[in-house]
């Protein structure tokens, strides 16, 4: 809206702008109360989102800390590394063996191929697999549904394509074209029929096979592919073998990615000849790796085994008379409390700001600032009035000292039934609200006691922290979770519209009566300036009578 350019006082002298202004800012009181009340809503919504978000990052460390593997942590050791290394796993037990001799390693097999052109000539990554005399692909492929049109893909070899209908009955040669983009099309321009049968030649093909009397794999490239296209179908996820192409002699490097004597690399005949293997070389066969553990002689395919649930990595060979290599695992003590004094940190942080939050003073005397009590202060002096006038939003608030109710409470409650009687609550493995009632119910971790906890029984604590029932994380979970709930329900969260929560509602609320009180402030204030001319003009009217009664009389004189 324009304000209009006014000039007062012309005839009285008054100056109307400062008077209407200050009688403005008496009228104003209502909606600075109101933009005041709007800020402190606004302060306290976001209290409120700074404790449910420091809910949510509990509930989250709760979750992340059910699962079983913080509990069942294994630290593993060797009495040599450079031949035998070891990694444990959640389900060991504590445990010891021994590898007393390596007489093999698991090898992979290997196989080197000397592809020729046709001419007799070494082959390049840019050579044509046509020129290698590999077998032509044979496809099949059937219409789902009539069309006009056709498209084959990749397109067939000239002369190669056979269409029969869904009884296998040849199509009359003559009654159907393709081009050379494989577009197939009826010569009388009717449509193909549904269930028609495409049969044709098109690229190339390899057979593969990798697993000793297994299956072998078709290999497939392009019609116009070139031998490094081949080496990449070679090096596919799925063929099982890697491929290397040395480009001074042109040969191929095939290896297989798995060790032991299974995994082979072998070709079909025509395969073979393409790739210049002759019928009578075999691949470097694969071999098992063999050692004795703990007297107990033992073969796998692989050099990386599962031992008594331990992962072991076979490194070297040796002989029983170079002595054993000692495995080791043992619970890790100090990475299992590690994992619970992190989520107890958590936890205290969380009811370390709740409880700052319901203690901090409240100074009612410190209203949130106006704009025209802004602009007479400086940055400093606002923010320290801003520092007392933002304390204590949630000073005694039910809401969050019931949540921290609940939290301090799901300490107290937890409990499972064991054989041990020292092991069935919290306390008892050194967690709890300790004496000092001033600590607001943050938990006091006495180290000494939790590590000794893990040492005796893991599986205790895993219970005493997890177990369904009454475990205290799932009541953490839920705690948070709910009492997050009736603080969303209130505040909101980041992001959140007006509508969905009882504070954005009466911010809402609050803007619709600011803004008809500024409609009516506008009025008032055009009204009070109306007035003020109206007093000008009756001034003026009434000084140009006085000067025509003056001029009247002076010339009777």
């Amino acid at each position: 809206m324009t304000t209009p350019i006014r000039f007062g006082g012309l005839a009285s002298g008054i100056d109307t702008d400062t008077i209407i202004k200050q009688l403005m800012q008496a009228e104003r009181m209502p909606v600075d109360k109101l933009e005041q009340k709007k800020q402190t809503t606004e302060w306290k919504r976001d209290a409120y989102r700074e404790i449910n978000r420091s809910l949510m990052t509990l509930r989250n460390s709760a979750v992340d800390l059910m699962f079983s593997r913080n509990f069942y942590a294994k630290t593993a050791s060797t009495s040599d590394a450079s031949k035998v290394s070891v990694v444990a796993g959640p389900s060991n037990g504590n445990t010891a063996i021994r590898i007393e001799s390596v007489s093999d390693l698991a090898t992979a097999a290997t196989l080197t191929a000397t592809p020729l052109t046709s001419a007799n000539g070494p082959v390049t990554r840019t050579t044509k697999v046509s020129n290698l005399s590999l077998q032509a692909t044979s496809r099949t492929v059937t219409l789902d549904t009539a069309s006009k049109e056709w498209s084959l893909t990749p397109p067939p070899k000239s002369g190669s394509l056979v269409l029969s209908d869904a009884s296998d009955i040849p199509f009359v040669n003559g009654s159907y074209a393709v081009d050379a983009s494989g577009k197939v099309t009826m010569t009388d321009g009717s449509d193909i029929p549904a269930g028609t049968k495409a049969i044709f030649t098109s690229g190339y093909e390899l057979n593969l096979r990798t697993v000793k009397d297994g299956d072998m794999q078709k290999i497939q490239v392009a019609e116009d592919a070139t031998v490094d296209n081949l080496i990449s179908a070679l090096n596919g996820k799925d063929t099982g073998i890697s491929v290397f192409f040395e480009p001074n002699s042109g040969k191929l490097a095939l290896t297989q990615k798995q060790t032991g004597a299974n995994a082979v690399i072998e070709f079909d005949t025509t395969s073979q000849a393409a790739l210049g293997i002759a019928a009578g070389d075999a691949s470097k066969a694969g071999t098992d790796s063999r050692f004795v553990v703990n007297g107990i002689p033992m073969t796998q395919s692989s050099n990386t085994v599962t031992i008594d649930n331990m992962t072991v990595t076979l490194k070297s060979q040796f002989v029983a008379a170079d002595g054993p290599v000692t495995l080791s695992a043992a619970t890790d003590t100090q990475k299992i409390f590690d994992n619970i004094k992190g989520f107890v940190d958590k936890y205290n942080e969380t009811i370390d700001l709740m409880n700052k939050k319901t203690r901090e003073e409240r100074f009612r005397s410190f209203a949130p600032l106006t704009q025209a009590q802004r602009d007479e202060l400086s940055e400093d002096e606002i923010k320290k009035w801003e520092e007392k006038a933002m304390s204590g939003m949630l000073r005694g608030d039910t809401i969050v000292r019931g949540a921290m109710d609940t939290l301090r409470g799901n300490w107290s409650s937890t409990s499972v039934s064991t054989n041990d009687a020292d092991l069935q609550q919290l306390f008892q493995i050194g967690l709890a609200t300790g004496s000092d009632f001033t600590n607001g119910g943050k938990i006091e971790l006495n180290e000494e006691k939790l590590k000794a906890a893990i040492e005796k029984d893991p599986e205790q604590v895993y219970q005493l922290f997890t177990n369904a029932e009454s475990g205290l994380l799932p009541q953490i979970r839920d705690a948070a979770t709910n009492s997050r709930a009736s603080i969303t329900r209130i505040a909101g969260t980041e992001g959140s519209g007006a509508p969905t929560y009882s504070m954005g509602r009466e911010m809402t609320d609050i803007d619709d009566r600011i803004k008809r009180l500024n409609d009516l402030l506008i009025d008032k204030e055009n009204a009070y300036y109306r007035r003020f001319a109206a007093m000008e003009t009756a001034m003026n009217q009434a000084n140009s009578q006085a000067a025509s009664l003056q001029q009247f009389l002076g010339g009777g004189m």
